[in-house]
C-alpha cells in the first residue's frame, strides 16, 4: 500500500523546464542598494511556489514516477502535467533490453469515456514526455476519485507488456494549488475496461481512392457473462467528421474467444476526404435474436490523442499503397 510522505515537502519554482525546477534569487542586499530600479515590482523575486511530494512504496524496482497536478478553477478542469519516468524495468529482464514505454491515465471511478495516453517513447528506461491532460469534473468530486498511470511496454506484434503502475488518492493530494508528485511505479495487477486485443491491417491505395481494413485476428476476449465462449464478428464503421457514414462487417466465428478472420473490408474514401476519416472498429458476439453484446471497440485515426491507434493511422499515411498491421487494445 502507497503511502504520501510530506516530510520531503519543499517549495519549487513552477516552470515549464522540468530539469530545472527549483530557483533562487541571487540578488543581494548590496545589489539592491545600487539598483537605479529599486522600490519598482519586480516579479522574479515573487516565484509560483510548488509544493513536492514523495509517494513511497514496499513494492520497489520498478522505478519512479515523476508528475504534476493542478485544479484548473477557471475551466473547471483537473490537470495532469505527465513529466517523465526514471528507472523503468526492462520488457524482458532476461536480456534487459530497452522497452518502448508509453502511459495511460484514467480516474477511477470514470469521469467520461475518453482515453487518455502518452506518446509512445522508443528505446528507452526513462522516458520524458512532458504531456498534459485534462479530466472535466467538479472539484468536490475530485476528492473521490483515484488516479491511475498505467505504464506499457508498445509491441507492434504482441500484447503489451505492463511495466507496472501507479494509484494516487486524490482525498490525500491538495490540487488547489499546484503539486509536484514523485512516486514509486509498482507491480500493476489489472487494467479495468479491457476487452482483450484485436490485428488490424490497413492500406490506403490513392490511384483508387481505396481504403482496406483487413481484420486478422483477436485474442482473449471478454464476455460480460459467464459463457464459457463467444461467437464473434467485427463491425467496421466508417466515419466522416464524427459521423457514420457507411459499415460493414465480417462473418461470425463460432465459439472462440480467440477467433481468427484474415478478412478484408474495403471502403472507397477521395483524397480530400481522408484526413476527416475515422473507423471505428467493434467486436460483437453474434446473438440471433437481437443485436449481439458489444465486447469491445477501438477508434482508429480521426483522433489528436496520442498512442498506438494514431500511430497506426499516421503510419498508413506514410506508408501509402503499403499494409500497416499493429495490434489493437479493445475497450468496453
Amino acid at each position: 500500500m502507497s503511502t504520501t510522505s510530506r516530510s520531503s515537502m519543499r517549495s519549487e519554482q513552477f516552470t515549464d523546464d522540468t530539469s530545472s525546477i527549483s530557483a533562487k534569487s541571487d540578488a543581494s542586499v548590496d545589489s539592491l542598494i545600487f539598483d537605479p530600479n529599486f522600490g519598482a515590482i519586480r516579479p522574479d523575486l515573487y516565484p509560483r511556489k510548488d509544493i513536492v511530494l514523495q509517494q513511497s512504496s514496499l513494492d520497489g524496482g520498478q522505478g519512479r514516477l515523476h508528475t504534476r497536478l493542478k485544479y484548473d478553477f477557471r475551466t473547471c478542469d483537473f490537470v495532469v502535467h505527465l513529466i517523465e519516468a526514471q528507472d523503468l524495468p526492462p520488457a524482458d529482464p532476461v536480456t534487459g533490453t530497452f522497452s518502448d514505454p508509453y502511459i495511460r491515465i484514467s480516474l477511477v471511478p470514470c469521469v467520461d469515456e475518453r482515453v487518455r495516453q502518452s506518446s509512445v517513447k522508443r528505446r528507452t528506461l526513462n522516458p520524458y514526455f512532458n504531456e498534459y491532460f485534462k479530466f472535466p469534473l467538479d472539484f468536490d468530486d475530485l476528492k473521490e476519485k483515484t488516479l491511475v498511470f498505467h505504464l506499457f511496454d508498445y509491441d507492434k506484434f504482441s500484447r503489451h507488456t505492463s511495466l507496472g503502475e501507479v494509484e494516487i488518492s486524490m482525498a490525500n493530494v491538495d490540487v488547489s494549488n499546484s503539486v509536484e508528485m514523485w512516486c514509486d511505479v509498482q507491480k500493476q495487477h489489472k487494467v479495468a475496461g479491457e476487452s482483450g486485443e484485436i490485428l488490424i491491417s490497413l492500406s490506403y491505395l490513392p490511384t483508387a481512392e481505396r481504403l482496406t481494413v483487413v481484420i486478422m485476428k483477436a485474442k482473449e476476449l471478454k464476455l460480460s457473462t459467464a459463457a464459457p465462449s463467444a461467437d464473434p464478428f467485427v463491425r467496421v464503421s466508417l466515419m466522416v467528421d464524427g459521423k457514420k457514414v457507411k459499415r460493414k462487417k465480417t462473418s461470425v466465428r463460432r465459439g472462440s474467444v480467440n477467433p481468427v478472420w484474415n478478412e478484408a473490408l474495403a471502403f472507397n474514401v477521395p483524397a480530400e476526404v481522408l484526413p476527416k476519416v475515422s473507423l471505428e472498429v467493434s467486436v460483437l458476439d453474434h446473438d440471433l435474436i437481437g443485436h449481439g453484446e458489444m465486447l469491445g471497440r477501438c477508434l482508429l485515426g480521426g483522433t489528436d490523442k496520442p498512442g498506438e491507434e494514431q500511430g497506426h493511422w499516421k503510419d498508413m499515411l506514410t506508408n501509402q499503397r503499403k499494409s500497416v498491421a499493429m495490434w489493437h487494445i479493445l475497450r468496453k
